[in-house]
């Protein structure tokens, strides 16, 4: 029972991940569902089957914050979700993002930007490894984390109508979600620019 128990945070881990292709297939496939609200004289759309996405991805980030609180609340840690917790992370958020850029629904060069950092940082991480040197994370990846959750949020419950199907300017009509977009981006290369700041000092130091 005890092993099984430790095993929980894995399991959500794997779970979190089994989410991404449901996820990925509801904001791709074509709906008719489209709905819509007037504030302000200004129509905003909403289509369903992105809400429903929501929904799961609501539960995905809900298991990331169980299994990260369980496995630090019960010392329930492994070299499983050592590795693969921050991975199912990107897997999730980036594939979202990859999806809304194709739907435009975000402005493309905003995912490639932040996956290009995911690639090198995470390289340069490998290789601190590889010489026995540890990065350790910084205040802007986390907040990158959650700017990128609420703009992803923002799209899937309000602003999730394709700019294609309502003719209308990108920019002007996704004001909300973009910010916190641009948030995101600016704390991802902020923070990249610490991993090799910080790797720069520690390779003086050694």
């Amino acid at each position: 029972m005890f092993l099984k128990k430790r095993s929980i945070p894995n399991i959500l881990t794997i779970f979190r991940i089994a989410l991404v292709p449901i996820i990925i297939v509801l904001i791709l496939v074509k709906s008719s569902n489209i709905y819509s609200f007037t504030i302000n004289a200004q129509t905003y759309y909403f289509s369903l089957n992105y809400v429903i996405a929501g929904s799961f991805f609501v539960v995905a980030c809900l298991t990331d914050f169980l299994d990260g609180y369980l496995a630090r609340h019960n010392k329930w840690v492994s070299d499983f979700g050592k590795l693969w917790d921050p991975i199912a992370d990107k897997i999730l958020i980036n594939s979202i993002l990859i999806c809304f850029a194709v739907q435009h629904l975000t402005l493309v060069w905003i995912p490639i930007v932040m996956i290009g950092r995911d690639i090198i940082v995470d390289a340069l991480r490998m290789y601190a490894v590889s010489q026995k040197r540890t990065i350790a994370a910084n205040i802007f990846g986390k907040l990158k984390t959650v700017f990128q959750m609420i703009g992803i949020l923002i799209i899937f419950f309000v602003f999730n109508a394709s700019n294609k199907d309502i003719n209308c300017c990108l920019v002007n009509y996704y004001w909300l979600q973009n910010m916190f977009m641009y948030l995101a981006l600016i704390t991802s290369v902020v923070s990249g620019v610490i991993y090799f700041v910080k790797y720069s000092q520690s390779k003086q130091h050694k």
